[in-house]
């Protein structure tokens, strides 16, 4: 319950800054907004796989450790996703598969075709 009090508040702050005019000030702090529900909503995910502890310092420091790690396994997916797309040859065109498809004919539809 408390989760969607915090998820409501955010939203009714994100619409208050909407409406502000500076857009340097909006940009920031519609940027700060979406980290903090970013770091909420992994950090629910996180608690609901590992069951966290953050009652007590030792329980928070181990919790810490295991958001950490997920978080940097994250991080580390998005980096070789990244430089997987880099490597693509993505301007590399298939000369002979435009070619082959000059020569043949297309057949559209069932009907047996008539010859004139």
């Amino acid at each position: 319950m408390i989760g969607w009090i915090i998820i409501i508040i955010f939203i009714l702050i994100i619409i208050f800054f909407t409406r502000m005019e500076h857009f340097k000030k909006k940009t920031f702090i519609l940027i700060i907004i979406f980290l903090i529900l970013f770091f909420y909503s992994t950090l629910l995910i996180v608690n609901s796989k590992n069951k966290l502890d953050f009652s007590t310092s030792e329980g928070f420091m181990n919790s810490a450790k295991i958001y950490g790690g997920w978080l940097a396994n994250g991080l580390g997916n998005f980096k070789s996703i990244i430089g997987n797309a880099v490597k693509m040859d993505w301007t590399s065109t298939n000369g002979t598969f435009s070619l082959k498809n000059q020569s043949s004919t297309i057949k559209l539809s069932n009907k047996p075709s008539v010859n004139k």
